[in-house]
């Protein structure tokens, strides 16, 4: 049996021997009593690196999201979202139950949350004492729902003027910001520049095996300092987790640019074969429509992982494919070979 490849996600991404030293080697404290050296670095250069006051390492992007909801806004009131972001996929229940806000959903075709949209979830209600009232405006980079597509920086800018001639603060779910900044060449200041607060994701893309961050105004991240506290997720010891962040930071950002060169080869391979069609990435993510395989995805990726290829599956004719640390030109070669092979056999099956 050849050796399984696993492309259903980048957080599957192994940390590499020089991480594990990086770890072993971390000067460590407590981080709720008197601080974490680590933590404390990692902290600093993440408020630098995103151009903000202040930052807090957290256990995930989920808790991330979790204490700058918390943080902006009040129950009763009401987030505008997407309805394709991971908020209103994933964490509408967290939500609901931790912070006791309502979400006001937009459908964009893209994505994309724009201002227009932005003006419509706040009018199509009447703002009386029965309804809730707009407390927060939240936006995804990149987008995962359109397999890791890049909402631009003037986008983001433009809704930000929207926001704040309506009163309202902005969050970005930045979990894989980094690919956005490599991808497009804006660092990722510039983008954190147009919302208030921002989360990364450390465990993703960037290959760390733990944690994110939740960057923003110094007096709302001391608050979330709290509700993380709250929350469960104060860390003991945590600059061994932080020094594996900050390596991550350091090292891998760059390296993006290459998961995105493998997303795009494994694309235009995997399209080669009639049974497949693809928009070409902007990121690490290939959406593969696979109806012309004649199978379900949920057929596609059981057969696929029995040919060795792990993949996600997205809708009922896509199926998503993530490039990752790890995942080099030869993987992504020989892993479209095994995915043709599962059409190939299909279309034998269905001739016979």
């Amino acid at each position: 049996m050849p050796a399984p490849i696993d492309l259903r996600s980048d957080t599957l991404s192994v940390i590499t021997p020089e991480m594990r030293r990086v770890m072993a080697d971390a000067e460590v404290g407590d981080d709720l009593y008197g601080g974490d050296p680590t933590t404390r670095r990692l902290e600093s250069h993440c408020a630098e690196l995103l151009g903000k006051e202040a930052a807090l390492f957290t256990a995930s992007g989920t808790l991330s999201n979790q204490l700058a909801l918390r943080g902006h806004t009040r129950r009763g009131s009401e987030v505008i979202t997407d309805t394709k972001y991971h908020l209103n996929f994933f964490e509408s229940a967290a939500t609901a139950d931790l912070s006791g806000v309502v979400l006001n959903p937009v459908d964009s075709p893209d994505g994309v949350l724009t201002p227009a949209l932005l003006d419509a979830a706040v009018d199509r209600k009447r703002r009386v004492r029965l309804t809730s009232a707009p407390s927060l405006v939240w936006v995804e980079n990149t987008v995962n729902y359109f397999g890791g597509s890049v909402v631009r920086v003037d986008d983001l800018a433009a809704l930000r003027a929207a926001s704040l001639r309506r009163g309202l603060p902005t969050h970005m779910d930045g979990a894989r910001l980094p690919n956005a900044s490599v991808a497009t060449g804006t660092s990722m200041a510039e983008y954190a520049a147009t919302v208030d607060t921002v989360a990364v994701s450390f465990a993703k893309a960037l290959g760390a095996p733990f944690g994110s961050v939740l960057a923003g105004p110094a007096d709302l991240i001391e608050q979330a300092a709290t509700y993380r506290l709250w929350y469960g997720g104060g860390l003991h010891q945590s600059g061994f987790m932080a020094a594996a962040a900050l390596h991550a930071l350091e090292n891998n950002v760059d390296r993006l640019a290459e998961d995105h060169m493998h997303a795009r080869l494994l694309r235009d391979l995997l399209v080669e074969h009639p049974g497949f069609t693809a928009p070409e990435p902007e990121t690490n993510m290939v959406l593969a429509d696979i109806s012309g395989t004649g199978l379900h995805a949920a057929e596609f990726a059981k057969a696929a992982a029995e040919a060795g290829v792990q993949v996600a599956r997205w809708t009922d004719t896509r199926v998503r494919l993530v490039t990752r640390l790890g995942v080099e030109e030869n993987t992504v070669r020989e892993a479209v070979r095994r995915l043709h092979r599962v059409a190939e056999r299909r279309g034998a099956l269905t001739a016979g």
